[in-house]
């Protein structure tokens, strides 16, 4: 059970620490006479990192009034904007141009007296400061100049006192001082040392309802819910390895990216034991080809958790990667291993970890999934609503003799199923429209065309109530309280061919939060285009005849920000109409990155049967038109953080 302390209650501590803090860049000021005017800062400057410093990061200032600054920061991380006229305090949101990080969020409650610049850094620790001084916990709230103007020094400094009380373990590891550690207006080096260890030890991460966790890899149990209610006196655990213990791997495979090897002749960064997802090739592994990994840069691993299994030390741990293109291919997820004996390596630096994979003998993974549903029909059962659950993605060309699968685990009162698909475009098992109890058999298909399990929904109208079928195999019996599965949940994997025999199992680690449905009222969705919409998704719209391709456009602004989750995959998915004669839908995603054709507005191209690879799937065989009984659903799909979202817009004739 975790202690709590009552905020009010924390009275000399409290008043010392502020005392102490009242100093640092975060904003504090002396007094002077009434003759002597006051110089306050006209610029603010800071650091963005994640443990690795942001590059190209878009740091937007918002102050008081509303009014708005803009900068990007360096290869440091470091960013400047001017303040001058501007009126505190101040909001600071910073979005990583790869999409990789979810936007950063820090706050300045008043400049400092004096001609030096502010400093306000953004980074992990100053989104969960920003996150004590909203009630739901979403920082991103703050950018309301109502919730704003709320904001003062003395709420700053109390959340930074808490948070540094929570850190006590971690900050002591790495030699600093826990009183008066401001990590606002401190200034330091994205150098996986000092305060930048601290940020790569902890992370903030979404919680199962909207909001933001703070915990710590090195018992990634144990999580503390950040809001304006925070006050626990729990102190996080500090990992036995140091933030940089990995640091080494970095480079290691950018070297044998170099050569095309990223495999287990890539040692010693590769084990010779590794295998992940039915491949001994980090590429493959990852659903990725030797050669679009040649000449790709590693940045700095980040470690989500260590934990142990069947005795030996493990960590769940993300690679960042760029292609040579300098195009950011996202991050990707595996599993290292502590070595009996360190190796040592030409410079003489010690590399205590490998990459060991999740010992898979067959491709799947499992991520989080949150999706928010439109209905431009206006038939009953088509209710908008969220939904939330996992995504189980085992694609059928890396596994040629799997015919079914079975899931288990945290959140899955009964086995979930997966089998072959009935439609064209599709590349993956789905999940089986009807409730199973044992594996079925060739030539049983499902068309439910998706591998997105729902265990939580929530209807977004107050006059019409969503109820999934009792009979589906996709949703969950019953909703559940996701909060009430854990962190990094392991999931067992049993794998059938086509007569039902089994083939083999795996244990997988959900990298991402599990989430309610009512989480993704909080999530900053991106939205199709009206014309768009209009032209495609309805009876009448211009477009809505058959169709080979479709041009596909969306804006990512969500109140004047991109703040919107990267778009990486756009699905076009139509089912013929009653008199077409045929009863197979036809799938179709887009290739490639999108065009950013202006100010946070993207398009691109969407070919039908043609599959998430860009492999024709089916010759001539273009999107139906959209007539009586047939269907048309546009889904913009991406990630961040081990969870993938999808905004689906959807017109049923």
């Amino acid at each position: 059970m975790h202690r709590s302390l009552v905020r009010s209650g924390v009275a000399a501590a409290v008043a010392f620490a502020l005392f102490q803090l009242s100093g640092c860049g975060g904003g504090g000021s002396s007094s002077t006479s009434s003759s002597t005017s006051t110089v306050t800062a006209t610029s603010v400057n800071g650091t963005v990192a994640t443990g690795s410093a942001v590059v190209g990061a878009t740091v937007t200032l918002t102050d008081a009034t509303g009014a708005q600054a803009t900068a990007t920061t360096n290869t440091q991380g470091a960013y400047t904007i001017s303040v001058k006229g501007m009126t505190a305090p101040f909001l600071i949101v910073a979005t990583d141009a790869t999409g990789i990080s979810a936007p950063l969020v820090s706050v300045l409650a008043k400049l400092p007296t004096g001609t030096a610049p502010a400093v306000a850094n953004v980074t992990t620790l100053t989104t969960a400061i920003a996150a004590m001084l909203t009630a739901s916990g979403n920082p991103i709230d703050l950018a309301s100049t109502t919730a704003l103007a709320k904001v003062t020094l003395p709420s700053v400094q109390i959340a930074t006192i808490t948070l540094d009380t929570m850190l006590t373990k971690i900050l002591t590891q790495n030699g600093i001082l826990t009183a008066g550690f401001d990590p606002i207006g401190m200034a330091f080096t994205p150098n996986h040392t000092g305060a930048d260890a601290v940020i790569d030890t902890v992370s903030v991460v979404s919680a199962a309802n909207g909001g933001l966790l703070l915990l710590s890899n090195a018992a990634p149990g144990t999580t503390i819910v950040l809001n304006n209610q925070t006050a626990q006196s729990i102190a996080l655990a500090a990992p036995s390895a140091a933030a940089n213990y990995l640091e080494p791997l970095a480079s290691l495979l950018t070297a044998c990216a170099a050569t095309g090897t990223l495999n287990t002749s890539c040692t010693p960064a590769v084990d010779s034991a590794y295998l992940e997802s039915g491949s001994t090739d980090l590429a493959v592994a990852h659903g990725l080809t030797e050669a679009t990994l040649t000449g790709a840069v590693f940045g700095s691993p980040k470690t989500l958790a260590f934990f142990t299994r069947n005795g030996k030390q493990l960590a769940l741990v993300q690679l960042p990667v760029t292609l040579e293109s300098g195009t950011a291919a996202g991050v990707l997820y595996t599993i290292a291993q502590q070595l009996s004996t360190p190796v040592t390596l030409a410079n003489g630096t010690q590399l205590g970890w490998d990459l060991i994979g999740n010992q898979s003998q067959f491709a799947v993974s499992i991520m989080s999934q949150i999706q928010r549903r439109t209905f431009l029909d206006s038939k009953l059962n088509d209710v908008n609503r969220y939904e939330s659950g996992l995504k189980i993605a085992i694609p059928t060309t890396s596994n040629p003799t799997v015919y079914s699968a079975s899931v288990t685990g945290p959140g899955l009162a009964a086995p979930v199923w997966l089998m072959q698909r009935n439609a064209l475009g599709i590349s993956s098992l789905g999940l089986s429209d009807l409730s199973l109890s044992a594996a079925p058999v060739s030539p049983a298909t499902t068309s439910s065309n998706t591998e997105l399990y729902r265990w939580s929904w929530q209807s977004l109208s107050s006059t019409a109530s969503f109820t999934p079928a009792a009979s589906s195999g996709y949703y969950s019996a019953q909703s559940i309280d996701a909060s009430t599965v854990p962190l990094y949940s392991t999931y067992t994997v049993t794998f059938y061919d086509a007569n039902g025999a089994q083939l083999g199992q795996s244990s997988i680690i959900n990298p991402g939060s599990p989430l309610n449905a009512a989480a993704g009222s909080t999530v900053a969705w991106p939205t199709l285009l009206p014309d768009f919409a209009t032209q495609f998704l309805t009876p009448a719209g211009s477009l809505a005849g058959v169709q080979y391709a479709m041009s596909v456009t969306w804006s990512s602004l969500v109140n004047g920000q991109n703040l919107a989750y990267p778009v990486t995959s756009v699905q076009i998915q139509a089912y013929p109409g009653t008199g077409s004669g045929s009863t197979t839908a036809i799938d179709g995603f887009s290739i490639g990155a999108p065009n950013n054709t202006s100010v946070g507005q993207y398009q691109t191209t969407v070919f039908a049967a043609v599959n998430a690879a860009g492999v024709q799937t089916c010759t001539n065989c273009p999107f139906p038109a959209l007539t009586s009984g047939g269907s048309r659903l546009v889904q913009l799909g991406g990630g961040q953080n081990g969870t993938t979202f999808y905004d689906m817009t959807q017109y049923n004739d």
